[in-house]
């Protein structure tokens, strides 16, 4: 099917650490089989180079990828001496061809990499995902494109050298491999955990807006043993039932967007089957990744009597980070992500810093601090205001020695199904 070998693409994290380009690797002279948007329609990697050649992985579907296209099309500008910029997506050309004619006058050329050559190489862990070359061939940086600046790429035309911080390294040693990522890429995997894969391959479906129906029937069928053996501590717990709400609100939504007319019936109907047992979009949220909270209480209060099935799939410690991971359909509701049990520390750190950078501001001259709506909602899961405070100055959002009063954002409901951080 279109979307298991899609996700193994942009997914599998053997393949990203045995052969994917590195900082410091040369880089083969790849065939570019079809070219959108450029004066030849095929070449080769080193016959489009410039002094500077940025490649960047790109999908119509990544809302952050379009969002760069802008700053992207300055850079070629700018430097159309020394910089040459081109696209590389694994769509189809149909669908890139009509991206393009919707978008103009488009300026960047497109790399059609049906084959997945371009992918294969680079084995990109997340989109957006950015890749500068010198003259050379040689990767000099790794990052995205929302974080290279004209000084940069002044920098690396001037002297080749690595001046962004924004890079994956992989670290090989005869143990094992070892894959790190600082605070600007996130890792997003696929899981050696055959149930959190298969919540990973139904989120991945909905986002392709693909039917659903043969994994709704997997997790349908599960047996209770088999759901409570392999889905057991709270980071397989947090990574499954995340995945699966966000999947379940995606594809429930891309089906029928009137549910979202009655939100309270949307979000309390018990229409989610797993390994038997019948659960809402509620029950998930509040029932088993907040440990059985009482939904509107600002977090203060539990329920007294949860069902047996409840307390035994429950996180056993609240982690107030799944609300930045979790997706209600809505404009302001944080990106889609693919989560898994290996990684869920580093992904949900990296979650919360995304979220929170955007959506989270200080104003200095009221000494005020405006947070968004889900912190106010859920404010005992985050300790309190004087914990947020805490929070937000760890990511230098507030000056350390400022003491601000707290304001919270309205939340906007607008429906917005293609909000992803992949």
């Amino acid at each position: 099917m279109k979307f298991l070998s899609a996700i193994f693409i942009f997914l599998s994290i053997n393949s990203f650490a045995q052969t994917g380009y590195k900082t410091g690797d040369a880089v083969a002279d790849l065939q570019v089989k079809k070219i959108l948007n450029y004066n030849t329609p095929s070449s080769t990697l080193k016959n489009l180079k410039g002094n500077i050649t940025i490649i960047d992985f790109f999908g119509t579907w990544c809302v952050p990828c379009i969002k760069a296209l802008p700053e992207l099309t300055s850079f070629k500008n700018k430097f159309a001496a020394d910089v040459n910029i081109f696209l590389v997506s694994n769509e189809t050309e149909d669908k890139l061809n009509k991206f393009i004619s919707s978008r103009k006058p488009f300026a960047l050329p497109l790399v059609v990499d049906e084959g997945n050559i371009f992918t294969n190489a680079f084995q990109p862990p997340s989109y957006p995902y950015t890749v500068v070359l010198d003259k050379n061939l040689k990767v000099i940086s790794i990052t995205n494109a929302a974080d290279l600046t004209e000084a940069m790429l002044q920098k690396f035309i001037e002297d080749g050298k690595i001046t962004t911080a924004t890079q994956t390294v992989i670290v090989k040693s005869e143990s094992k491999t070892e894959l790190k990522t600082d605070t600007k890429m996130p890792v997003f995997t696929v899981s050696k955990n055959t149930l959190i894969k298969l919540s990973q391959d139904f989120m991945y479906a909905a986002k392709l807006n693909e039917d659903v129906t043969a994994f709704i029937d997997q997790l349908k069928n599960l047996s209770f043993d088999e759901l409570t053996k392999n889905i057991s501590n709270d980071e397989e717990k947090k990574s499954f039932w995340i995945n699966l709400y966000n999947g379940y609100v995606n594809s429930s939504l891309h089906k029928n967007p009137d549910l979202y007319k009655d939100r309270g019936e949307f979000f309390s109907a018990k229409n989610i089957i797993v390994a038997g047992k019948t659960f809402s979009l509620d029950v998930i949220e509040h029932g088993i990744l907040r440990r059985s909270k009482i939904k509107w209480s600002l977090g203060y209060f539990n329920k007294l009597f949860p069902n047996k099935t409840e307390r035994a799939l429950r996180v056993r410690h609240l982690d107030n980070r799944i609300h930045f991971a979790l997706n209600c359909g809505a404009k302001s509701c944080p990106p889609i992500a693919f989560y898994n049990a290996e990684n869920i520390n580093q992904q949900l750190e990296l979650a919360t810093k995304a979220y929170l950078t955007g959506e989270a501001n200080y104003n200095v001259t009221e000494n005020k601090l405006y947070l968004p709506a889900i912190m106010g909602w859920f404010r005992r899961d985050f300790g309190g205001k004087k914990k947020m405070i805490r929070l937000v100055k760890s990511l230098n959002i507030v000056p350390e020695k400022a003491n601000p009063s707290i304001a919270f954002k309205p939340y906007d409901w607008t429906l917005y199904l293609e909000n992803y951080k992949l």
